[in-house]
């Protein structure tokens, strides 16, 4: 039986630290379903909560200051206005 998204996203993130770009990757995903990945990622705290797991997000940087973001897709830097700015990496402890 087929796993679900969910599941597989899941597994990748209780291996390692990862973005959604690679978890895109990873799964081999076409790079349009990053949103339905972030979805996926959003329901995760509910689901894992009865396992007594959580999803940490390690928070997006800007590349130019080092502003850290709390929104996990920012798109510009509120501080020197900078648009390079590193993903979000999310992982299961």
């Amino acid at each position: 039986m087929e796993r679900s998204l969910r599941e597989k996203v899941i597994d990748l993130l209780k291996e390692k630290e990862m973005s959604v770009t690679e978890i895109c990757r990873e799964l081999d995903l076409d790079p349009e379903k990053a949103k339905e990945v972030y979805g996926v990622i959003k329901t995760l705290p509910k689901i894992l909560k009865r396992k007594g797991l959580q999803v940490v997000m390690l928070p997006p940087k800007c590349m130019n200051c080092g502003f850290e973001f709390e929104n996990p897709k920012p798109s510009k830097c509120p501080k020197c206005r900078g648009e390079r700015i590193s993903e979000a990496r999310f992982k299961i402890v």
